[in-house]
């Protein structure tokens, strides 16, 4: 069975995923998980469930970096979540520059005329898919 990839974008009470097909040429959005501020653990719960379902080989997660390309607060979040990827899963985490991702899938939903309720809805998981395609577009 063809191994797939799952991308990640994290935040602190939201993170979207998407996975890849079978032979890693398209990412779709797969969904938009909630969770208390910071429960981190509850998130890596939900990536379990995921590898059940799916055969996943790679994490691609989400490196909000500055435009400047230094660190935030956030860049060292997802620092600490991809050690917490590594300590629970056997499955190598690469790290996608992300800075104007989450931008870029506000514009694709408001070009796309969704409602702000619907883009708030959906972004993490578009995100998600954008972090994914880039990857998968490296390959």
């Amino acid at each position: 069975m063809n191994k797939r990839k799952l991308g990640i974008d994290l935040g602190t009470k939201t993170c979207g995923f998407a996975i890849s097909d079978p032979f890693n040429i398209i990412a779709t959005g797969l969904e938009n998980f909630f969770f208390k501020e910071n429960d981190f653990k509850s998130v890596i719960e939900k990536i379990r469930e995921f590898t059940k379902l799916y055969n996943i080989d790679i994490f691609a997660l989400g490196y909000p970096l500055k435009m400047s390309g230094n660190k935030s607060e956030r860049t060292l979040m997802v620092e600490n979540f991809k050690k917490l990827l590594e300590q629970n899963f056997d499955i190598p985490v690469i790290l996608i520059d992300e800075r104007e991702t989450t931008k870029n899938a506000e514009q694709l939903m408001i070009n796309a005329g969704l409602s702000r309720k619907k883009r708030k809805k959906h972004k993490d998981k578009l995100a998600a898919q954008l972090i994914l395609e880039d990857y998968l577009m490296r390959l």
